[in-house]
């Protein structure tokens, strides 16, 4: 698998979005020829990410490319997206987005190469907001995903809060970081 070339075009961010499925009973992700709903969170967040891009809040002449996955509908290979990154260069973050409890599994599983490729990771959505706000100590899969080097985004990602996730730095471990 090629190692991405991140920073070697400071000039370019790559913001990958995923909503990923959740397993089925025999272990395989759930994926359907055609979804009949597409992601909400998708689609909000790609429009944030837009906003964001016009109102370079990474520095004049930062060209922010969003990738967009929705797992129910389309297979998500890491190894593609990484090689992706690593020919056209530049930095990047991988968001796993509107997680829900059931597909908190499946989206620990898609960080992982992403993670050995050097890239940083974020997990948003139900399953991380709702822990953080209502558990007096966050669950044991949290802490494994946090020791992995996950950060988490809990809440919305309006109010200019996403600003904050595409300014992560870039270089790789980003242990027991949450924005919230």
């Amino acid at each position: 698998m090629a190692s991405p070339k991140t920073g070697s075009d400071p000039a370019i961010f790559h913001f990958v979005m995923v909503k990923p499925s959740h397993y089925d009973d025999d272990g395989y992700p759930i994926q359907w020829f055609r979804s009949a709903i597409p992601s909400n969170t998708l689609a909000c967040l790609n429009a944030l990410a837009e906003d964001a891009s016009r109102r370079e809040v990474l520095g004049a002449g930062v060209e922010i490319r969003l990738h967009t996955y929705d797992e129910t509908n389309r297979r998500v290979k890491p190894d593609q997206i990484i090689r992706m990154i690593a020919q056209e260069g530049g930095r990047a973050l991988v968001g796993l987005v509107g997680v829900q409890s059931n597909q908190f599994p499946r989206a620990v599983d898609l960080a992982k190469p992403f993670l050995a490729a050097g890239l940083p990771v974020c997990i948003g959505g139900f399953h991380v907001s709702g822990c953080i706000a209502m558990l007096p100590e966050l669950p044991a899969d949290i802490k494994a995903a946090q020791d992995m080097g996950i950060a988490f985004f809990a809440g919305e990602a309006e109010e200019r809060r996403l600003d904050l996730c595409c300014a992560m730095p870039s270089t790789g471990n980003s242990s027991r970081s949450t924005i919230t």
